[in-house]
């Protein structure tokens, strides 16, 4: 992590940096999120954990701004996602599909980023940040080209580019041998040293338990259990009976 990285971290505190309120998001007759609350504290590490369907991915798009919620409130560093006080520039995002240009190089993809973040970048920094996820070999190189792993740590590169405080990851360890994995542990790890804010979206119960501080467990677009990562095996599981019992009736 570069050193703008660790100065920006340190002094993150524990303002509020996500509040959700009683968010609900509906498509046709299905409910992908039914009254969710989720407060999250500047240098939290926070894992979204549950299984598919269970609304992970449309809570971080409600997050962001991407999708509005049918009902309820979202703030980021105290203001609404997508509003004009430049707030969504601490934002960084990963969103389950790379949506990296193939055709162009990966030098040329971080360019097009630094533009879109309004970023005065050069190649020698941009070449910085490819040799940060291991792909400054690979600067010139179409992604079309790509490995998944390689795409994967480019996408990383570029959702971090601006050294944003808020980081969201929406499966980051998916299509990942076992190499990836373990480089997407020691990523997130920086981030966690550089005192960033992060929520991630997993499969990976095992993994999220052992980076994070707490975990936050969605079933069928409800919270069944928010609290520290080392009591959650066991509580997630009688929530979830209390859920399925609730559906039946």
């Amino acid at each position: 992590m570069n050193h703008r990285a660790q100065a920006a971290g340190s002094d993150t505190g524990r303002r509020v940096v996500v509040e959700a309120r009683e968010v609900s998001k509906r498509y046709a007759r299905n409910w992908a999120l039914k009254a969710v609350d989720l407060r999250v504290e500047g240098g939290e590490l926070v894992s979204l954990l549950g299984p598919n369907g269970s609304g992970k991915s449309t809570l971080l798009r409600v997050l962001t701004g991407v999708t509005r919620p049918t009902y309820g409130s979202v703030e980021l560093f105290g203001a609404p996602p997508k509003t004009s006080n430049g707030k969504r520039q601490h934002l960084g995002v990963l969103p389950p599909q790379s949506y990296l240009y193939g055709e162009l190089t990966a030098l040329e993809n971080l360019n097009f980023a630094a533009v879109m973040y309004g970023l005065k970048s050069h190649d020698d920094e941009l070449v910085e940040a490819l040799a940060h996820v291991g792909l400054e070999q690979a600067a010139d190189r179409q992604v079309r080209t790509f490995s998944s792993g390689m795409r994967k740590r480019l996408a990383l590169a570029r959702a971090t580019l601006h050294d944003p405080e808020l980081v969201l990851l929406d499966e980051p360890y998916g299509a990942l041998d076992v190499e990836g994995i373990g480089w997407v542990d020691a990523f997130v790890g920086e981030l966690r040293e550089a005192g960033k804010t992060l929520v991630i979206a997993t499969h990976e119960i095992g993994r999220a338990l052992a980076l994070c501080d707490r975990a936050v467990s969605l079933r069928g677009g409800r919270v069944v259990y928010d609290g520290p990562t080392s009591s959650y095996e066991g509580a997630v599981s009688g929530a979830t009976d209390s859920v399925r019992m609730e559906a039946k009736r």
